[in-house]
Order: C-alpha cells, then sequence, then structure tokens
C-alpha cells in the first residue's frame, strides 16, 4: 500500500489542490478524504458481511473496483491536456469514490485479517504493514521530487496517479496468496428488517461503555490531521522553497513512520495499544510547538519526521486497541459502527482547522488548538482499562 505515498493525502495533495485553485476548506480535508470515505460505507454492508462465512472472495472483488479510480484519473489527466474546471474535481473526488468502494470491502477485511493473526502479535502485523509502505514511501519522496521538477503540473501528478495505481494493483495481487483461516464460532445476524437491525446499533454500542470512551478519545485525537493540512503550504510559504521539494518532506516522514512503528510493534507487543494512543498524543503536541518554532527547511523536515513517528504509533495503537475492545461475535458490526462515528471526528477536525486558517490565516492559531485537543484525548484515554490486561 505504499502506493499511496505518491499521492500523500498529508502533503502532495494538499498542494495539489492549492494548485489547482482549491479553496481553504477543500485543502484541510484533503488528508481525511480516503479515509473518510471509507468508514462512510462500512456501516451500511456490516450486516451483510456478518452473514459471510467465508470473507476472501469479497475482499477480493471490491479491492479490485476500489484500486480503479486512479488509474482512469491518471489517464485522465495525461490524456487531456486542457483539462479546464473539471479538473480539480476529478482530482478530489478519485479518493472519495475509491474510498467509498474500498469501504464495501474493508469491514470484510479487517475481519479476515483480525482472524489471521494472533491477539498478541496484532500490533506488530499493523507495524510490518506500515514499515513496509513507509519503505515504498522513502522510494517516493525523490521520484515526487523528480516528476514535479520534469514534469510540473498536470503531467507530473497524471504520472504520480499511475504509478499509485501500479503499487495498489501490487498489493490487490499480494492477497491472492492470503490463506483464510476458519471461524472459531459463527454469529448468526439479526434476521429481522434491515430498518430493524439499524435501529438496534445504539443499544449495541451503548452497551460497551468503553468503545464510547475510544469514540471520545478519537474525537479529540485529530490534532495531527488538523496541523497536517496546512503543514507544507506552511513549509513552503515560509522558506519559499519550491513543490517539488515536498519529496523530501515524504521522505522524512516516511523515515519517521518506519522508527515509530518499530516501536509500536515492540511496545504494543508487550502491552497492547492504549499505550501506543497516548504516546502518539505527547507527540502530536512536540509537533505543533515545533512547527510553530521553526522556520527552517531542515526545521520542517524534522517537523515531518516528528509526524511520521506519533501519526503511526497513532494507527497501530487504534487498530490494536480497536480490535481488543471489540466482542469477536459483534466485532464486524462494531468496527464498522465506530468507522462510521470516525467520519464526523474527521471532516470536524479537518473542517474546524479550515475555518480557522481560512479566517485567520494563522497556522500558528491551528497548532495551538490541535494541541489542547490533545491534551483532552490523552485524559480520556487513561480512564479506558487495557482489555489484554483486564483478561
Amino acid at each position: 500500500m505504499g502506493g499511496v505515498a505518491f499521492l500523500q493525502p498529508e502533503t502532495v495533495m494538499p498542494k495539489m489542490v492549492e494548485q489547482l485553485g482549491g479553496r481553504s476548506a477543500i485543502i484541510a480535508i484533503m488528508p481525511v478524504l480516503l479515509p473518510a470515505a471509507f468508514a462512510m460505507a462500512g456501516l451500511f454492508v456490516s450486516p451483510l458481511v456478518e452473514r459471510l462465512t467465508h470473507f476472501k472472495p469479497w475482499v477480493m472483488t471490491f479491492g479490485l473496483l476500489q484500486r480503479l479510480p486512479y488509474l482512469i484519473t491518471g489517464l485522465l489527466l495525461w490524456l487531456v491536456q486542457d483539462a479546464g474546471p473539471w479538473l480539480l474535481p476529478v482530482v478530489v473526488l478519485t479518493p472519495v469514490i475509491s474510498g467509498l468502494i474500498g469501504g464495501v470491502g474493508v469491514v470484510a477485511w479487517m475481519e479476515m485479517v483480525t482472524r489471521m493473526v494472533p491477539e498478541r502479535v496484532r500490533a506488530a502485523g499493523w507495524a510490518a504493514r506500515y514499515i513496509t509502505q513507509a519503505c515504498i514511501g522513502m522510494g517516493a519522496g525523490a521520484v515526487i521530487h523528480q516528476t514535479l521538477t520534469h514534469l510540473p503540473g498536470q503531467r507530473g501528478y497524471a504520472l504520480l496517479h499511475l504509478i499509485a495505481f501500479g503499487f495498489l494493483f501490487l498489493s490487490w495481487l499480494s492477497q491472492l496468496f492470503m490463506r483464510e483461516l476458519p471461524a472459531g464460532h459463527h454469529y448468526h445476524p439479526h434476521t429481522g428488517s434491515y430498518w430493524s437491525y439499524l435501529r438496534s446499533l445504539p443499544g449495541l454500542l451503548m452497551a460497551q461503555p468503553q468503545l464510547i470512551k475510544l469514540i471520545a478519545a478519537r474525537f479529540t485525537g485529530m490534532g495531527y490531521l488538523m496541523v497536517v493540512s496546512f503543514l507544507t503550504l506552511h513549509a513552503l510559504h515560509s522558506t519559499g522553497r519550491p513543490e517539488a521539494d515536498e519529496g523530501h518532506f515524504v521522505s522524512f516522514q516516511n523515515i519517521g513512520t518506519i522508527l515509530g512503528s518499530l516501536l509500536a510493534a515492540w511496545l504494543g507487543y508487550h502491552c497492547g495499544g492504549k499505550v501506543l494512543m497516548i504516546i502518539s498524543r505527547l507527540v502530536c503536541e512536540v509537533l505543533c510547538i515545533w512547527a510553530s518554532l521553526t522556520h527552517s527547511f531542515s526545521g520542517f523536515t524534522a517537523a515531518y519526521f516528528i509526524l511520521g513517528f506519533g501519526l503511526f504509533l497513532d494507527r497501530v495503537g487504534d487498530l490494536t486497541l480497536t480490535a481488543e475492545l471489540c466482542p469477536p461475535e459483534r466485532r464486524s458490526t462494531l468496527q464498522a459502527v465506530l468507522g462510521f462515528c470516525n467520519v464526523w471526528s474527521l471532516l470536524f477536525a479537518t473542517s474546524l482547522g479550515g475555518l480557522i486558517y481560512s479566517l485567520s490565516g494563522s497556522f500558528y492559531l491551528v497548532a495551538c488548538l490541535a494541541a489542547m485537543l490533545s491534551l483532552v484525548s490523552i485524559l480520556i484515554l487513561r480512564g479506558i482499562p487495557e482489555p489484554r490486561v483486564q483478561r
């Protein structure tokens, strides 16, 4: 999945949208469009997924469809030179369409992978995935720099879309070799109407108080996404560097991702996911302070290292803690409900950051708010017992 790094949502996409004339509100939501679209669709297909006894055919079908928008957009950008005003909507909608299709398959994918990986090594498994992604992303940084230097503008972004599709297709091929394990027990889902199923979801969630706390911790833990939407613009404007230097930011972010994922693998193996989420929010505090104080290009590359380090501590910790808090018999549905709730967290955080930036033009105010919300998230996480310790 390192192909996503060629269109890094936190680095490349905001600058691409700014160059195409996008407003601050659109720039702000670019880092979250893909995960938000993924999470939106999962809730509505979870009753179908719960009826499945084998997930791989479902995963492979929707996984292929999910990757095609990047191929189509890359070809359109390359072949149609006088793009006109439709170029910006095409670029913005590509991760949305891909995410919505992918969201149909991601609930089944999560359940399939959770079955395949033993509980104690799940954090290490997620970390290994992110480390592989980051290693590819290291090369992506150099490719982005060379591509936008020699093919600036539309053709350069077309090539990046096509390269991203190539890696995404390899990721799909790699899943052909996965061997799905049979379930230890199969939940027999609600047999009533779809509407009665939806009405049962609030009660199902309310019966899991720790998951409600996790939703609150996620809601207030979006500091990274508030800051990162404008970090690239702030860095390039402050230093006067060309857009091709985004590639250096991508490379340093992926170095941080590798080291953060290694720490997450070791710490998650011994302690579980909660401690990873708390540390990630402390790292977010450091990022907000550092990015507000630095004015040099080397300082901003260090900020992207901190971003990669902390962001992937959070992702590994979140995936690990969520899988272990959800009861296995309703895990698919509960993860879909959590994902749906997370959509509003993503959109709220980035919209709030975009509103503050558009009204004030101040990156520093956005960073200050992100730091305060991260502190609140730490306090909420402290109230969630580590499920591995309880067992």
